[in-house]
């Protein structure tokens, strides 16, 4: 014989499902703690990963500047090359993206040649030297006996 008293209308394996729907206030707690603890940790990576990121397009924007500037100024003659290096500026968008770019020139008599030096310098989010690239400048000839081994 059943009795009601030992059963409820849901069976006795429903009963203790049905008490234990949806989540505690601690658990909720615990679940907010562990969340903000997360996002705590991986915010800081995220904007560091952006920060690296600018300086890699900033540091390949000046090298391609660099670049383009060499090319240009190595393909000139003694007087205009003079002229050149008096007006040197960066480009357009150098300046627009670059947070304050110098880029400056200076000519190296040396007992191989001349050189070329350009330099690029803009502020960087930490310490850091300018870029610098270097060119010959109509390389002394070789003579026959200096080919030869």
């Amino acid at each position: 014989m059943l009795t009601l008293s030992r059963f409820n209308h849901y069976g006795s394996a429903n009963a203790a499902r049905s008490a234990r729907r949806g989540f505690s206030v601690i658990e909720l707690i615990v679940a907010a703690a562990l969340l903000i603890s997360v996002l705590s940790l991986v915010a800081p990576l995220a904007v560091r990963s952006g920060r690296l990121q600018q300086d890699s397009r900033h540091y390949q924007l000046a090298l391609d500047e660099l670049s383009n500037q060499l090319e240009q100024l190595t393909s000139l003659d003694a007087a205009a090359l003079e002229t050149a290096l008096a007006e040197l500026t960066p480009s357009p968008t150098v300046r627009d993206v670059l947070p304050n770019p110098v880029l400056s020139a200076r000519m190296v008599a040396a007992a191989d040649g001349r050189r070329l030096v350009l330099h690029l310098q803009w502020d960087h989010v930490g310490p850091a030297e300018p870029l610098t690239l270097i060119a010959w400048l109509n390389p002394p000839e070789e003579t026959q006996e200096e080919r030869t081994p």
